[in-house]
This record gives C-alpha cells, structure tokens and sequence, in this order.
C-alpha cells in the first residue's frame, strides 16, 4: 500500500466519523437554542460558537462544502454574543434558528452526495 493509499484510507474514516456524527452535532446545535434563550450562563453560547466554529472548519477541509458554508453562516451570528460574552438579543435568537434550518438541509444534501462519493477514486 503506497503512502497515497493510506492517507486516502485515514481520510475516508475521518469522512466517515464526521458523517455519521453531522446530525447530532446539529441537533446539540438547535438544543443549545433553547439552552441559549434567556440564558444567562455565558459559557453555553462560547460553547455553541465554538461548535459552530469547528463543524465550518471541518465541513470544509472534508469536502462538505454547503456543509461548511452554513455552519459558518451560523457562527457568524454567535460571533459577537460569544466575543462580547454576553446573551443573545430577540433578533439574533430569530437569524440563528433560521441558519440552523439552513445548516440541517444543507448537511442533508451533503450526506446524501456523501453516501454517492467513491473517496478512493476521486479525480485530483
């Protein structure tokens, strides 16, 4: 087995775990939501940003671009809550549960090319 082999090998179990870990990654997200809502512990929206902020970078490095875009679309409302250290506004609680919509029908389409993909023979 050629070096080429076995990263394509480590690269298709990463695939992997992150594809059948998406969904419960999103619903933590939309769970964290109603955790979010008047909350007051601060430490649940650092940690719904960082969530958000992993699954962009990591959706995209994988080849689950919709994925990725949609995650950073999300975290890019938990942004400021998170730097200023402060709760989400009425507002941002509305624009981040329609992002979290948008994220769970793109992952969707994702898995589902995921699924098709043959990470083996991939052109370059």
């Amino acid at each position: 087995m050629t070096l080429e082999d076995e990263f394509a090998e480590r690269l298709a179990r990463v695939c992997a775990r992150f594809a059948a870990a998406l969904d419960g990654k999103i619903g933590d997200s939309f769970a964290a939501l109603e955790t979010i809502a008047g909350c007051e512990t601060i430490e649940i929206v650092i940690a719904a940003h960082r969530r958000l902020h992993e699954m962009c970078g990591i959706a995209a490095t994988l080849d689950f671009a919709a994925t990725g875009k949609a995650a950073g679309s999300a975290e890019s409302v938990m942004c400021a809550p998170a730097k200023a250290k402060r709760a989400l506004t009425p507002a941002e609680m509305a624009t981040l549960e329609s992002e979290l919509e948008a994220l769970r029908r793109a992952a969707a389409g994702d898995l589902a090319a995921y699924s098709n993909r043959d990470l083996f023979n991939r052109p370059a």
